[in-house]
């Protein structure tokens, strides 16, 4: 069993926030056990053709010469974990009696390259007379660096072959476990090989890898394990086994090849219903922070790094894109950056072993920055200006913001801020009003603060001693105001008592004079008794009368004895001349 530790991970299926110089996850790293059935998990090259998508099996070469197809898993094995999986091959000569006279070669490979590698090798990979350097007697590794061929070498080549049984340069039943060198060049001698005979028109294989790691290296990037190689016929009797250690890259990709030459026919693969036991080979995608503009990292952004399965495909998008997600990405936020804004990003399906191409370049431009400059400036009327004036710093920030308030110093003793004036020429009274409205612009901005000198306070002829003391004026929020000049108080003089109560008298005086009577004539006296008062009703006006002239004697008792009861005694006489009309009126009215 394996002991080497695999930390699972669960697939992330949110989107996840990117943070320079940190890593993240995507998790999701086992195969489904019946991985190797579903037809999308699969890439055809070259000559094959899907025959069926449930299970998925393929034609590799269709009764052609010199011709060669692969069906390529899209993703990588993980060759640190046990891996076992089983597929059907199937062979038909397309002359003769001798089945093996097919092709070349027919089986799985196992390579550190990626699908678009191998796709691109098989095409462009072509010896001076034409022959291809990748199949034919290269068994479809050819050009392929560090790369395993298992199945059957269906021509015994003999300046390749060295190991093989048969007849050279003919038809073989022979099965191998080839491998290159890290040029891509085929090994060959001292390969694991055997005899497979079969029999009949079509032959069938069922051919079972299996694989155990015994070491990882210490940077992680190969293993070293046992490959086990066996092959069956349809029927289940188990033809041939072959096993050789071998020291392979942590992750492999894994594809099947048929290929032919002079000799060919009809090369076939059918997944099984057998379990696909393999963990997913991750790689590190490295995600830089560029600045559009120069094409540079952007000062002080780290990488980050995303773990990824091959054949996953990833996306890095800005916080306005939030929402624009496909489902079948693994989706991540671009990290906000101060001073920047998030342009772009390419997304990319993650490749097996590329250090090139599993690179996510984000791209970013510089925020307009605004600046405000601030200063002091000595108003016109100041003459004495040997006192420099502090300095303001500036300050900015992104285009259309609104404008931050400075930190500003204290004046000097007596001199405070007037006024605040633009560059345009406009005033106000404080720095908060002029930025009450202000925005940072592509152009820096100008605030002169005028400073005004306090006025000297004024003293009264009399010579006042009144002190004016100094303060020291605070200007932090630009809101100074100057001082108001000082006046002198003069008390005023007590008034008597006599002398309040004869201007009281003269004011009562003025006021009766005030009085205007009516300008209408007076009622005759028929018009004055219409309606005559009841008996009841004069006695208790007589009554009142009475009282009345009494009050009114009284009142006159005390106003000529009391001089200082002035004032009272003119509102009682006033009251007596009030009720002696109405005795009057009465004395009419009952004549």
């Amino acid at each position: 069993m394996n002991n080497i530790s695999y930390k699972v991970v669960q697939a992330d299926t949110t989107t996840s926030q990117l943070v320079p110089g940190q890593s993240t996850d995507t998790g999701n790293h086992i195969y489904p056990l019946n991985a190797n059935t579903n037809s999308a998990l699969w890439t055809n090259v070259g000559t094959a053709q899907t025959n069926s998508t449930s299970p998925f099996s393929v034609s590799l070469v269709n009764n052609q010469s010199t011709a060669a197809g692969y069906a390529l898993f899209n993703g990588a094995i993980d060759m640190s974990q046990r891996v076992s999986f089983s597929g059907m091959f199937s062979l038909r000569a397309h002359s003769g009696t001798n089945p093996f006279a097919a092709g070349d070669s027919l089986g799985f490979i196992l390579t550190p390259k990626s699908t678009d590698f191998i796709a691109n090798n098989l095409q462009t990979n072509v010896a001076a007379d034409g022959t291809s350097n990748v199949v034919g007697k290269y068994l479809g590794i050819g050009g392929l660096p560090d790369s395993i061929f298992v199945g059957r070498d269906l021509y015994q080549n003999s300046d390749v072959d060295l190991d093989g049984a048969g007849t050279e340069n003919a038809a073989s039943n022979n099965i191998a476990i080839r491998q290159t060198n890290s040029s891509g060049t085929l090994i060959t001698k001292d390969y694991a090989t055997a005899s497979a005979p079969d029999s009949g028109a079509t032959v069938t294989d069922n051919m079972e890898i299996e694989w155990q790691p015994t070491s990882v290296s210490t940077n992680e990037s190969t293993v070293t394990g046992v490959l086990t190689y066996t092959i069956s016929s349809a029927s289940g009797v188990t033809l041939s086994v072959l096993t050789e250690t071998l020291s392979v890259a942590r992750s492999m990709s894994l594809g099947v090849i048929g290929a032919t030459g002079g000799n060919y026919g009809i090369l076939s693969y059918s997944s099984t219903s057998d379990d696909f036991n393999a963990y997913k080979g991750t790689q590190n995608v490295q995600v830089n922070y560029l600045d559009q503009e120069t094409g540079q990292s952007i000062i002080n952004t780290l990488p980050s790094t995303i773990i990824a399965n091959v054949g996953d495909k990833l996306t890095v998008f800005g916080k306005q894109l939030r929402d624009v997600v496909d489902v079948n990405t693994y989706s991540y936020l671009a990290p906000e950056i101060s001073g920047y804004m998030f342009v772009s990003a390419n997304p990319m399906i993650v490749a097996n072993n590329d250090l090139v191409n599993n690179v996510i370049n984000v791209y970013y431009k510089k925020i307009p920055i605004g600046k405000a400059h601030f200063s002091y400036q000595y108003n016109s009327d100041v003459t004495d200006r040997s006192i420099a004036l502090p300095s303001i710093d500036d300050t900015q920030g992104e285009v259309n913001t609104a404008v931050i308030m400075p930190k500003l110093t204290n004046l000097p003793v007596d001199y405070f801020v007037s006024k605040v004036m633009t560059a345009d020429g406009q005033q106000y009274a404080t720095l908060e009003d002029a930025l009450a409205d202000a925005k940072y612009t592509n152009e820096d901005l100008q605030f002169t603060l005028i400073v005004s000198k306090v006025s000297a306070p004024e003293t009264s002829d009399k010579g006042s001693n009144e002190v004016n003391p100094k303060k020291d004026i605070n200007n932090e929020q630009a809101e100074q105001k100057p001082k108001t000049s000082a006046t002198v108080v003069v008390p005023k003089k007590k008034q008597s008592t006599k002398e309040k109560s004869t201007k009281q008298n003269n004011e009562v005086k003025s006021k009766s004079k005030d009085i205007k009577l009516p300008l209408t004539p007076p009622l005759a006296p028929s018009s004055l008794k219409p309606e005559l008062p009841r008996s009841s009703d004069a006695i208790a006006i007589k009554k009142l009368v009475e009282q009345s002239e009494a009050s009114a004697h009284n009142l006159k008792v005390k106003v000529a004895g009391t001089a200082g009861l002035f004032a009272g005694g003119a509102v009682a006489f006033g009251t007596l001349t009030g009720l002696g009309k109405f005795a009057k009126l009465w004395k009419i009215l009952k004549k």
